[in-house]
């Protein structure tokens, strides 16, 4: 079994700099190539094949979405892991629900780094649990693959009722109560009690998360 293979997208080349160095001390990861600015990512990615791409989250000349879903359509097995130098950022979420498999701050420590690394290559993921946006980066990703809360996510929709399905679809489409009781033709009070009924049993504590 070969090294994993990184490639690095960062505009500051200073950073990439420092970030080859850490990595080149570790024999079972090997940078195979990087990108200074978001047009750059999916070629170089299409060229080297990495298995781990590190994915600066604000990069000049790309939108992180849309590299996100470029990769993700050519390169599948490619996992991504975000590198961000802001504790807070909803764009974190919309990197989630894109396909990155986890996100580390700048600042981290190597181990930390490689060990992010070495657990989204291994299909794990990655958050810090430090950030608020942690909780619900883990459940975008979970649900992606497959899972919800640790269960697949048609034995959990199996425990829903048919009208329960229906009204957690228009909570996706982004109803308010009030609209989705006017679209189905029930109160906004009857909406509230199965929106109730859906979170115990989805495990979560609001809409945003049942949605996902």
């Amino acid at each position: 079994m070969g090294p994993i293979k990184v490639v690095i997208a960062d505009d500051h080349a200073l950073l990439r700099e420092g970030l080859k160095r850490i990595l080149s001390l570790e024999k079972d990861v090997l940078v195979v190539g990087e990108a200074s600015r978001g047009d750059e990512v999916s070629k170089v990615v299409d060229r080297t094949k990495p298995d781990v791409l590190l994915l600066d989250l604000k990069m000049p000349k790309g939108d992180v979405v849309q590299t996100l879903l470029e990769v993700g359509e050519k390169n599948s097995a490619t996992k991504v892991l975000i590198l961000t130098a802001f504790s807070e950022d909803e764009n974190i979420l919309n990197a989630a629900k894109s396909g990155a498999k986890g996100y580390v701050l700048k600042g981290v420590s190597s181990a930390t780094l490689v060990q992010a690394i070495k657990t989204v290559y291994e299909g794990g993921f990655w958050v810090d649990k430090e950030m608020s946006s942690a909780d619900a980066f883990e459940e975008i990703v979970q649900s992606q693959s497959g899972h919800y809360g640790g269960e697949p996510v048609n034995e959990v929709i199996k425990h829903l009722t048919k009208r329960e399905v229906e009204i957690l679809r228009l909570v996706a489409e982004g109803l308010t109560n009030e609209e989705i009781g006017k679209r189905i033709f029930i109160s906004e009070k009857t909406v509230k009690t199965h929106l109730t009924n859906i979170f115990d049993k989805l495990k979560v504590n609001n809409r945003f998360k049942a949605a996902l």
